[in-house]
């Protein structure tokens, strides 16, 4: 993607998003060429794994693995906190801007979304794929993360909470029966609008 730039008086270069032609200021946003809110409308992108580190989490908590518990913290006081998962950042739909909770918006969403894509990993799951605005989930995983989401993101304290992955396995075990993955099979999102 080709980006419009212009110097202002010794200023430096400013660049535009490609779509709504405003000014970008986020390095990560300048880089792609386009802002977060644009990314967020859609785009092309149909591999099954994020590829764009842009959209990745830089802030990762590795203190408990995964696979004992889902960790969600906030650090810092709110003007200026920084949230911290050990949700690995799989693939990219409802929010450009990161992972979040505490509410039900898009980065709860997404947040839901890549914990559903990891369990079903875990499991060695194979199915049939959905593309999202980067990378491509399962579509069980798709068909689960808003109910999901309003359980354990939306509900979630802001300041955070760790949640034993046992709580997480129940609910999955609830979720994901026979009848599901069957009526699953008959339905299959082939794309996501």
């Amino acid at each position: 993607m080709t980006l419009q730039q212009l110097s202002f008086g010794g200023v430096g270069r400013v660049s535009f998003c490609a779509r709504c032609q405003k000014p970008l200021s986020n390095p990560k946003s300048v880089e792609v060429g386009m802002g977060p809110i644009c990314r967020g409308h859609g785009g092309t992108m149909k591999e099954d794994d994020c590829k764009r580190q842009d959209f990745a989490d830089e802030d990762i908590t590795e203190d408990i693995p995964l696979e004992q518990a889902l960790v969600l913290q906030r650090d810092g006081d709110d003007d200026h906190a920084i949230t911290r998962t050990n949700v690995p950042h799989l693939v990219v739909h409802h929010s450009p801007s990161g992972f979040e909770w505490g509410y039900g918006g898009s980065g709860p969403a997404d947040l839901a979304l890549n914990v559903c894509q990891w369990y079903l990993n875990s499991l060695g799951y194979s199915g049939q794929k959905t593309n999202c605005f980067d990378g491509a989930c399962w579509s069980l995983a798709w068909v689960l993360h808003q109910e999901f989401k309003w359980i354990f993101i939306a509900k979630a304290p802001h300041k955070g909470i760790t949640i034993p992955m046992s709580e997480i396995k129940a609910w999955f075990a609830e979720h994901i029966t026979g009848e599901v993955i069957s009526m699953y099979a008959i339905y299959a999102i082939d794309e996501v609008e």
